[in-house]
């Protein structure tokens, strides 16, 4: 059956109707866009932004870098020799003790909270750096107290477990019992 022409008619002038009425929007949106200028940025002081030559940006880029290349491939954790007084020395000490093999976090936590309190001027820099390290090993240190402390728990089970399995296994079977003739019969 062929759509009479009148039922079509109020569908095609409801689409007309919308689509005129979305045009006509996005004429007046283009108008208001017209009238209203672009932000203007404020002018930056070159006295207020960061230099990207700064002594400390060079220092912490420099420490994450090494950071970085001492993660891909760890150098032997140094042996016991007294802590230099020098902030950058305490850090890469502290980071390839907190990067062997096995860690050293507690050595390398020591190293951290000594440029922490370090009185050089260029550990001020480093503090920031050294206190996110400390946070890090800390937490390290405190998993791997977990880790133990389960495998100790799991260990502890698995020897009870074992046990059971023993006392399971000396039981006899209840189809090695025998069971008296009398027994058998059920009585009516």
């Amino acid at each position: 059956m062929k759509p009479d022409g009148l039922a079509c008619r109020p569908r095609w002038f409801l689409f007309c109707v919308l689509l005129l009425t979305g045009c006509a929007g996005l004429a007046e949106r283009e108008r208001v866009a017209d009238e209203v200028p672009p932000p203007q940025c404020a002018p930056v002081d070159e006295a207020v932004r960061p230099s990207t030559s700064a002594p400390e940006e060079i220092s912490l880029r420099a420490m994450l870098a090494y950071y970085g290349n001492n993660a891909r491939a760890p150098a032997a954790a140094p042996r016991e020799r007294p802590l230099p007084r020098d902030p950058y020395l305490l850090m890469q000490l502290a980071i390839q003790l907190g990067q062997a093999r096995p860690p050293e976090l507690a050595r390398a936590q020591s190293a951290l909270e000594a440029v922490q309190k370090s009185p050089h001027p260029s550990a001020a820099y480093l503090v920031p750096l050294a206190r996110l390290l400390h946070e890090q090993y800390g937490e390290r240190l405190r998993l791997e107290a977990q880790s133990r402390d389960a495998q100790r728990r799991q260990d502890q089970l698995q020897e009870k477990l074992d046990a059971l399995s023993a006392i399971e296994r000396s039981l006899p079977s209840p189809s090695t019992q025998r069971v008296p003739k009398g027994a058998q019969e059920n009585p009516r």
